[in-house]
């Protein structure tokens, strides 16, 4: 099969280039490499993440501890799209108000460098059918997530997770 060719033709003399020679053009390369970019940072969310820390600084710098400087829990974010995240004090029951927890679906906008995260339940009924947009850092097995204040002398939320191991299913034992 022939190679599809660009042809050239100046006073009488035509030129044909192979497509290939000339390459894509810059717009077809700005798409791509926004979805290759958008599919790498997804596939570095994918997975199970455990809290390392959760504080709120406040206007002032001053930082406060809403579930405790030794609070829990963990987030997943799967291939197809969804999440659930689940956080609290430690050592109490998990309910409000020491306890969060919420699920839904996500997408990623690589402009703004934030994940939205589409609540759809949550033990918060003001967070439900809503959007929580969450700037993300993403390092070294480490997920830094910062929540923006809601109000102009807010405190912001600074949220560190540490990546979980990935167990295979031979790892996982069956009782019975």
């Amino acid at each position: 099969m022939p190679r599809p060719a660009l042809v050239l033709a100046t006073a009488g003399v035509a030129l044909a280039l192979p497509v290939w020679f000339l390459g894509p053009s810059p717009a077809a390369v700005h798409r791509a490499s926004e979805t290759e970019v958008q599919s790498h940072v997804v596939r570095q969310l994918v997975g199970s993440w455990r809290l390392v820390s959760y504080a709120q600084r406040g206007a002032d710098g001053g930082l406060s501890y809403p579930f405790g400087r030794d609070a829990v829990g963990k987030l997943t974010y799967t291939r197809d799209g969804n999440q659930w995240a689940g956080l609290g004090r430690r050592g109490v029951a998990k309910n409000l108000p020491d306890a969060l927890w919420y699920t839904g679906t996500f997408d990623i906008n690589l402009k703004r460098h934030t994940v939205i995260h589409h609540v759809q339940y949550s033990n918060i009924s003001a967070y439900e059918r809503n959007d929580l947009v969450r700037s993300y850092k993403l390092g070294r097995n480490r997920l830094t997530l910062t929540v923006a204040p809601t109000a102009p002398a807010g405190q912001t939320g600074v949220l560190t997770w540490k990546r979980q191991r990935v167990h295979a299913p031979e790892a996982v034992r069956l009782s019975g």
